[in-house]
C-alpha cells in the first residue's frame, strides 16, 4: 500500500468538515442559487438528508470492496477499462485542487493584499501542500485536528457576536415561492459536496471503518449546523439582494463586528484562521490527486510525482480562468452542480450497478 498511515474517524470528520467549510465561509455561493430568496436557510436544512442519499452509492461500493480505494475498486469492477475511469478521477482531484488554489488566491488578492500578484499566493500555498504530502496523510490530519477547533470556534463566536444585528424579518415570508425551489436549493447545496470521494479514497486508512455510517451522518449534521446559521446571519444582516452582490459576504459580516470599543476589526484574525483552513483543504485535495495518480500508475511510492503534480496544478490554477468573474461562472450552480454529481454520484451509481450485476465483491477476511 502506498500510504501506510492510519487516521481515526474523528480525524476524517475534521479533515472533511474543514475542507467543506472554508470556501463556503468566504464565497457563500448559495445566495445566487435556488431558491433565490430568503428561504435559503430552509434549503440548508433539507440538504442534510439529500447529502446522505448522494453518498449511498459509494457507501455500498466501499462495503463491497473493503480495503480498496476508489482507483483500486474501479479496476476490480471494470478490469483494464477501469483505468479510463480512474484517469477521470485523477483529473477531478487535480482540477478541484487547482480551483481551490485559485479561489484562495482571488480572496487574498481582493481583500488583504490587492497589490500582490496572485501567483505569489498560489505558489506559496502549493509549496505548503507539497511539503504536507511528503509528510503523509497522518501529518495532514494531525494539523487539521489543531486547526479545525480554532476555525469552528471562531465561526461560532461570529454567530454570537453578530446576532444582535440580525433582522429576523428579512427571512420572511417563508416559502414565498413554494416548496419546490427550496428542495432544489437543498439539492444544489448537497451536490457541491465531495464527501463520497473522500470516503472512497480514505476509508482504507480509517482505523474503525465499521463506524463509517455514523461518521457520514455526523459530518452531514455538522455541515448543516454551520450553513444554516451562516445563511440566517448573512441574509438577516445584509438582506438577500445585497448579499448577492458581495463577493465575500461572510467576510463582510465579520468586518461589521464591533462590541464596545475594545473588540472590533477582528477580520484580520478571521483571515488568519481561514487561510490556515484553506491550506489544509488544498493539502488534502492535492494529496488525493497525487495518491490516485500513483495508484493508477502502479507506483510503489507517491512522493516522486508530488512536484510534477504540483506544477500541473499551479499552472492549471492560473490558466483556467482569466478573472474571478470567469471563475465564478464555472462555480455557479448551473455548472458545478452537475460537474460534481457526475463524479460523486452518477459514476459511482453506474459502477455499483455493474458490480452487482457482475457479482463482483471482495469478502471480508
Amino acid at each position: 500500500m502506498l500510504e501506510k498511515g492510519k487516521i481515526s474517524n474523528n480525524q476524517f470528520i475534521l479533515i472533511f468538515v474543514i475542507s467543506r467549510l472554508m470556501l463556503t465561509m468566504a464565497y457563500l455561493p448559495y445566495v445566487n442559487a435556488p431558491p433565490w430568496n430568503q428561504d435559503l436557510w430552509i434549503s440548508a436544512i433539507l440538504a442534510f438528508p439529500i447529502h446522505i442519499l448522494l453518498v449511498l452509492p459509494v457507501y455500498f461500493l466501499t462495503n463491497r470492496f473493503p480495503g480498496q480505494s476508489l482507483i483500486q475498486s474501479v479496476e476490480t469492477i471494470l478490469g483494464s477499462w477501469g483505468k479510463i475511469i480512474g484517469a477521470l478521477y485523477v483529473w477531478f482531484f487535480l482540477h478541484r485542487t487547482a480551483v481551490i488554489l485559485r479561489e484562495l488566491g482571488e480572496f487574498l488578492k481582493a481583500i488583504p493584499y490587492p497589490e500582490t500578484p496572485i501567483i505569489v499566493f498560489i505558489t506559496a500555498t502549493a509549496l505548503f501542500a507539497a511539503y504536507s504530502i511528503y509528510k503523509g496523510l497522518e501529518t495532514i490530519c494531525r494539523v487539521a485536528e489543531i486547526v479545525a477547533p480554532l476555525v469552528l470556534a471562531s465561526v461560532f463566536l461570529v454567530f454570537i457576536m453578530i446576532a444582535k444585528d440580525v433582522d429576523i424579518y428579512a427571512l420572511t415570508p417563508v416559502l414565498e415561492d413554494g416548496i419546490i425551489p427550496v428542495i432544489y436549493g437543498g439539492f444544489v447545496i448537497a451536490a457541491r459536496s465531495t464527501l463520497s470521494l473522500f470516503l472512497w479514497m480514505l476509508k482504507p486508512f480509517i482505523n474503525e471503518p465499521e463506524k463509517i455510517r455514523t461518521t457520514v451522518v455526523l459530518i452531514s449534521f455538522i455541515l448543516t449546523l454551520h450553513l444554516t446559521p451562516t445563511s440566517i446571519t448573512t441574509i438577516g444582516v445584509f438582506g438577500l439582494e445585497q448579499a448577492k452582490i458581495l463577493n465575500f459576504p461572510f467576510f463582510h459580516l465579520v468586518r461589521m463586528i464591533n462590541i464596545g470599543s475594545f473588540l472590533e476589526r477582528i477580520d484580520a484574525l478571521f483571515i488568519g484562521f481561514w487561510v490556515l483552513g484553506m491550506c489544509i483543504d488544498i493539502a488534502i485535495h492535492n494529496y488525493l490527486a497525487v495518491l490516485s495518480a500513483a495508484q493508477l500508475l502502479k507506483l510503489k511510492d507517491y512522493r516522486p510525482i508530488v512536484v510534477a503534480m504540483g506544477t500541473v496544478i499551479v499552472s492549471l490554477s492560473i490558466l483556467q480562468a482569466e478573472s474571478v468573474v470567469e471563475l465564478n461562472e464555472f462555480l455557479s450552480y448551473k455548472v458545478l452542480t452537475w460537474y460534481n454529481l457526475f463524479f460523486t454520484f452518477a459514476l459511482p451509481l453506474l459502477l455499483l450497478i455493474v458490480a452487482v450485476i457482475g457479482k463482483k465483491r471482495i469478502d471480508y477476511k
